[in-house]
């Protein structure tokens, strides 16, 4: 069930009381439902944003990571893939004059990802408008906003299912 504020189950407010008297919260799956509807919907927005910048969507959440400089691998952690699928990635970023590889200060084995003048440039650019007229988060009050980013930051922080997998294997 897509969990929104015409199909709220049985009631006007999650958590209100049904016909029958008892209180009724949305499911789990309500919760993930509605999650990963709002993930789309965001994700359409930063694709299309970043679309007016000649960026792909894997270019596109690159270039975002790399406001800070990367290593190879921690920006495959960052985009969840394997490190041989950011090389081709960064090899386009880096063509456009964008991002250049740099020795690792602390190991000669290491190169980062670090933005050129023009890739810091072009990234504030695109940055600002990713997140101007967000859908989903405009409409929110300061108070919302603030409530939303607290879940989010506490589901952020769960225990992935597969940590607390291992850790009951291991006893």
């Amino acid at each position: 069930m897509v969990f929104t504020e015409q199909s709220q189950p049985s009631s006007s407010q999650p958590g209100a009381a049904s016909d029958s008297g008892a209180t009724e919260y949305p499911t789990v799956e309500d919760v993930v439902t509605a999650f990963v509807a709002v993930m789309g919907r965001i994700g359409q927005h930063f694709f299309q944003r970043s679309a007016e910048f000649d960026l792909s969507p894997q270019q596109a959440k690159a270039f975002h990571e790399l406001r800070h400089p990367l290593s190879m691998g921690e920006l495959a952690e960052r985009l969840l893939c394997d490190a041989s699928n950011v090389t081709g990635i960064v090899d386009r970023l880096e063509a456009r004059g964008l991002v250049e590889r740099q020795p690792d200060p602390d190991d000669r084995r290491v190169r980062r990802l670090v933005l050129t003048a023009e890739g810091r440039e072009l990234w504030m650019v695109h940055h600002d408008r990713v997140f101007d007229g967000v859908p989903c988060v405009d409409n929110l009050t300061d108070d919302e906003r603030a409530t939303l980013c607290h879940l989010l930051a506490r589901m952020a922080s769960a225990p992935a299912a597969d940590a607390d997998a291992d850790a009951d294997s291991d006893a």
